[in-house]
């Protein structure tokens, strides 16, 4: 049958079959909605054309979709052909009619009488068929029988009826397989949505890179596949210097210009085993894995050196960056992730102390890392317990031997009322939050003492208060502090500030003069303490009001014994008498500083060889020893 089928030319009949171009488009858009053309068998169509084929006792039946150029056989039975030309097709007539289509003896039919296949074999001469509709009504297809022998009577009352309603299960059908494909292809695309979402989830935006959570799966998976082989993994954080200036000095476009750059650079430089990611504004993260020697961590670390600090073309612009990088290795540093992660960012911090370079974990710097948790846990402890106070040291007038004042310095107290040295929670002060709330309950502290002692008729001169960076940040701590005064009804004069250089070149250093500007006019002397230490000292007193320089412990101790340093408290007298501000020597402990310091015009002396500084409960029995002309000393 297949060779007489490759033989088939149109018959006359079909050549004449008039057929408009917008009903064959709207038959092959039928049909493309059920995705059936050239489909694998389904036992259900199979199922229906035998048993039509049984019903009416014919030798051979079929389920017949009608293409633009050809039928195809979506099931068939007794029938070799998969398809045949729609020149030699009688479903092609079927699909025409809304009853079946019945041929009793199709060599007597002037439409088949010619036809190839009714000529030759497989010689039909029988045909009944029963069109197939799409859901919206368009005929797609047909349910044929046919035959080698004639049937004068047609079909009976019961094979129409067969047909009729095979035809409607074979409709039926093809709705349940579209839904089924529809339900399958929703499937399939909310998995692939979901892998969408997934991978926009755990990647970033703007450089591609893995988000940190992946990062730390992946992290995982490596340490775990290290501890199996016996090997070492490595994690490197990398920190983009100074990134902020960038951004802020070239615009946004060049920051992620730069941050795409690194991104692409870390990508050109590790092997496809390795991973890096970006965890999080400028800080990107690398892991190494299957590292037999620690020469392959070096190896990578100089690679990235050099390459991460080589300048970015932006815009027919350089870009020049440089990282710094934190080293730490599996099983060397930490057998868990977490602890991992945590020795690279102490390497980290570490590296950017000099920017540009890297640094490898050691013990060190947990144990520093410890020692400052611990700090910072004290002066939260205090804090939230209310146990951080204010003891005041005394300062006493070089020539008369008078009281002119106090100093508050912070003490932390243990439940058992054992006091802490602020050195035990100096990291405190390097948090801004923290060192902001400790100086907010030192001047409250501070003020509330001095309204006790106004109220006693105490005369204590002033009282110097110590401020940090942290407390310029705001562009309001002025203000704060001279309402807090006035609250207490307390003369501003009755309080001194000390500033120190690190207050100038702090981040808030845009707020300082301003802030000092007012305290001053109001009142409020201002002390430029540990002065002598810094960079710029010079270029503060002429920029910003000071009216009392305090010369730093460290080159008063050292008084007498130190060429050096007798020379610069020399030096740093002479140059406070010559610009008419108040001079302060600190941290004198001995006769011999104090009558260095008189002889040579220092106004003030503070330290051990006059008192140490004392809970508030002490000031009384101070002004007494030292004699009650305080309030008479214009400082």
């Amino acid at each position: 049958m297949t060779a007489a089928l490759q033989s088939f030319a149109p018959s006359r009949a079909l050549a004449c079959l008039p057929e408009a171009e917008h009903g064959r488009l709207q038959r092959r858009n039928a049909i493309a909605r059920y995705g059936i053309l050239d489909s694998a068998p389904e036992p259900h169509f199979d199922d229906i054309v035998r048993l039509a084929a049984r019903i009416t006792g014919a030798k051979t039946a079929a389920i017949s979709f009608i293409d633009e150029t050809r039928q195809w056989f979506k099931a068939r039975w007794g029938l070799d052909p998969r398809e045949t030309p729609l020149s030699v097709s009688f479903c092609v007539h079927t699909i025409d009619v809304a009853a079946p289509l019945v041929v009793k003896d199709a060599a007597e039919d002037p439409r088949f009488a010619d036809n190839p296949l009714v000529a030759g074999v497989p010689n039909i001469r029988f045909y009944a068929g029963m069109r197939i509709l799409a859901a919206d009504g368009t005929p797609i297809a047909a349910l044929c029988v046919f035959d080698p022998t004639p049937r004068p009577q047609g079909i009976t009352p019961l094979e129409e009826e067969t047909l009729r309603t095979l035809a409607g299960q074979v409709e039926a059908l093809l709705e349940l397989r579209r839904l089924v494909q529809e339900r399958d292809s929703q499937v399939v695309a909310q998995s692939r949505l979901t892998e969408r979402l997934r991978y926009v989830a755990e990647h970033d935006d703007l450089t591609g890179l893995p988000r940190r959570d992946l990062f730390n799966r992946l992290l995982t998976r490596t340490m775990e596949g290290a501890r199996q082989n016996g090997q070492r993994a490595a994690l490197l954080v990398v920190d983009v210097d100074h990134f902020k200036q960038i951004n802020d000095s070239l615009g946004h476009d060049a920051g992620d210009a730069l941050l795409c750059g690194f991104a692409q650079r870390l990508r050109n430089l590790l092997r496809h085993t390795d991973t890096a990611a970006r965890l999080g504004g400028d800080e990107f993260g690398v892991i190494l894995g299957g590292i037999d020697r620690e020469e392959q961590v070096a190896d990578v670390v100089a690679s990235l050196n050099r390459r991460l600090h080589e300048p970015i073309l932006h815009r027919g612009r350089l870009i020049s960056c440089k990282a710094s990088v934190g080293v730490a290795i599996y099983p060397d540093h930490a057998a868990d992730p977490d602890g991992l992660m945590k020795c690279a960012d102490l390497a980290l911090a570490e590296a950017k102390l000099s920017r540009g370079r890297a640094e490898t974990f050691s013990p060190r710097l947990m144990e520093e890392f410890d020692r400052g948790t611990a700090m910072l846990s004290v002066a939260r402890e205090g804090l939230e317990a209310g146990r951080l106070v204010a003891h005041y040291q005394p300062k006493i007038d070089l020539d008369t031997g008078a009281l002119v004042g106090f100093e508050a310095l912070v003490r932390c107290q243990t439940p058992d009322r054992v006091t802490i040295m602020p050195d035990s929670f100096a990291q405190a002060f390097d948090d801004r939050e923290l060192a902001v709330a400790i100086s907010s309950q030192m001047i409250a502290s501070v003020l509330d003492d001095i309204r006790t002692w106004v109220d006693r008729g105490l005369h204590f001169g002033h009282v110097a208060i110590n401020t940090g960076a942290a407390d310029f940040r705001s562009n309001a701590f002025a203000e704060m502090l001279l309402k807090e005064i006035a609250a207490r009804d307390l003369s501003p004069s009755m309080i001194e500030l000390e500033v120190t250089e690190g207050v100038f070149l702090g981040r808030g250093a845009q707020h300082v003069g301003r802030a000092l500007k007012v305290l001053s006019k109001a009142g409020v002397r201002i002390a430029l303490d540990d002065f002598g230490t810094g960079y710029a000292s010079l270029t503060h007193l002429k920029q910003f009001r000071v009216d009392v320089l305090k010369i730093d412990r460290s080159f008063v101790s050292g008084i007498g014994t130190n060429f050096d340093d007798t020379t610069i408290v020399r030096a740093l007298i002479g140059l406070g008498k010559s610009l008419g501000i108040t001079t302060v020597a600190e941290g004198i402990e001995t006769a011999a500083q104090a009558e260095f310091a008189t002889a040579h015009g220092c106004d003030i002396g503070q330290g051990f060889y006059f008192g140490k500084a004392q809970p508030g409960a002490f000031v009384p029995a101070m002004i007494a020893r030292f004699g009650n002309a305080a309030a008479a000393q214009a400082v």
